[in-house]
């Protein structure tokens, strides 16, 4: 679709504005645009003053009187989880009903990516001593109702200015003993501190992996004086390294790169570092609570392990009995993962000290096998291994990711010590992350 003969340098009006965000909501509507593509585009729409931009946000759209289109994604009116974790995200297509029953377990559905074809969309969620969570984008209505027994339902969307023409989502919530929560996420981010801090940490863990093992150019780290002793990198390799932050914070229309700072919906690829966390005596946690408890306990320890995860753009690979397995493409930010993972549980159980959520955490970077969105091979057992010596509260991490992030100045660690992990021929030489 364009504007026909209209030069693009012309200036529109707020009624033509209006009526490109009507035709965009058609289109959301009818399944060609996600709920994430509708509500980017639609911010494009209202702060545009030309025709030209007008142009570039219909430009892949059809114009005029086209076939229905037929999206090929299947869908999806039931998802169900018994003591365990259901996750529904990236590009899906959801029924106009659709039914979320959590039973001692976890049910998560992102919304953002969704094609979304019809204008008011209801989820029913059930969540019997679980948790059932849903995300949307910003800017979308959200209407909650439902009644409580003995649990909580809550909706913690934000007050920006709703998108005209986006679906209604209304979601009605039975939490039995359990919690349903409605949240929104920006679905891109926005221009400033966060945005900059992305920049920095990216910048951290690209002229970390240019520099080791280059003796031209010196590893990351500080002086004798807190100065930096980081090398010069030449024009070419600066140029590179831009290249490669760019296209991880923005990543291109084909689904190469990884998304930024907002999360991980790809498993990363080459050099991984793998992040076991698992609950400090689950045993005996089960023994004195029982399943039922323990369970919503567990429902309640993955929330704040997969909060932390999105913060810091993990990638989750599973969460299987009490223990969460996060892939990420950066060392430095896994170890800032872990940390940040302690301190939510230490702040959550300064709050229910009857009931406390303990984790000990393991972590080590290397290569490893990805299989369908899981990793396979001696890095992932490693890291396992090193999870399992690690006691109540303690973040531990191999040699090999100690020197990786030794330049990181935020990044302290304790008194290295020789342990013998099971399965793995050779000892290990492991250090704790001084956290607290």
């Amino acid at each position: 679709m364009t504007g026909g003969e209209r030069p693009p340098e012309l200036r529109v009006s707020q009624r033509e504005r209006d009526e490109v965000a009507a035709q965009l909501a058609n289109y959301c509507s009818e399944g060609r645009l996600t709920l994430e593509e509708f509500s980017e585009r639609v911010e494009v729409v209202l702060a545009a003053r030309t025709q030209g931009e007008l142009d570039r946000v219909t430009s892949d759209l059809p114009a005029g009187e086209v076939a229905p289109y037929e999206s090929r994604l299947p869908t999806s009116g039931w998802l169900v989880s018994f003591m365990s974790s259901t996750t529904r995200r990236g590009r899906w297509r959801p029924r106009g009903k659709l039914r979320a029953v959590s039973i001692m377990g976890s049910v998560d559905l992102d919304l953002r990516s969704a094609e979304i074809d019809v204008p008011e969309l209801t989820i029913h969620a059930w969540s019997v001593m679980g948790s059932v969570r849903v995300t949307v984008p910003e800017g979308v209505a959200v209407h909650m109702s439902g009644v409580n027994i003995m649990g909580d339902k809550s909706q913690r969307v934000s007050d920006a200015p709703l998108l005209p023409g986006a679906p209604i989502i209304k979601v009605r919530a039975v939490p039995i003993m359990g919690s349903v929560l409605v949240r929104s996420r920006r679905t891109r981010p926005r221009l400033g501190e966060e945005l900059r801090s992305a920049v920095e940490a990216k910048v951290r863990d690209h002229v970390e992996r240019a520099s080791w093992g280059r003796p031209s150019v010196e590893r990351p780290g500080r002086g004798e004086h807190g100065s930096s002793s980081q090398g010069p990198i030449d024009a070419r390799e600066a140029l590179a390294l831009a290249g490669k932050i760019l296209e991880q914070l923005f990543p291109r229309p084909d689904g190469r790169g990884t998304p930024g700072p907002s999360g991980v919906l790809r498993p990363p690829s080459g050099t991984v570092t793998i992040l076991f966390c698992d609950v400090s005596g689950f045993a005996e946690m089960t023994e004195r609570l029982g399943d039922i408890a323990c369970q919503r306990l567990l429902a309640t320890y993955f929330e704040i392990v997969r909060e932390q995860v999105q913060v810091h753009g993990g990638y989750e690979v599973k969460c299987n009995a009490d223990e969460a397995m996060v892939a990420f493409d950066g060392a430095g930010r896994a170890v800032r993962c872990a940390i940040d993972i302690q301190r939510a549980l230490v702040r959550y159980s300064a709050g229910h000290r009857d009931q406390p959520i303990r984790a000990h955490i393991g972590l080590h970077t290397g290569e490893a096998i990805q299989d369908g969105g899981d990793f396979l091979g001696r890095t992932v057992v490693l890291a396992s291994r090193i999870t399992d010596a690690a006691g109540m509260g303690e973040i531990l991490v191999s040699s090999v990711l100690r020197e990786l992030t030794a330049g990181h100045g935020d990044l302290s660690f304790g008194e290295a010590r020789t342990v013998v992990l099971q399965g793995i021929s050779e000892s290990q030489r492991l250090f704790p992350v001084l956290w607290t």
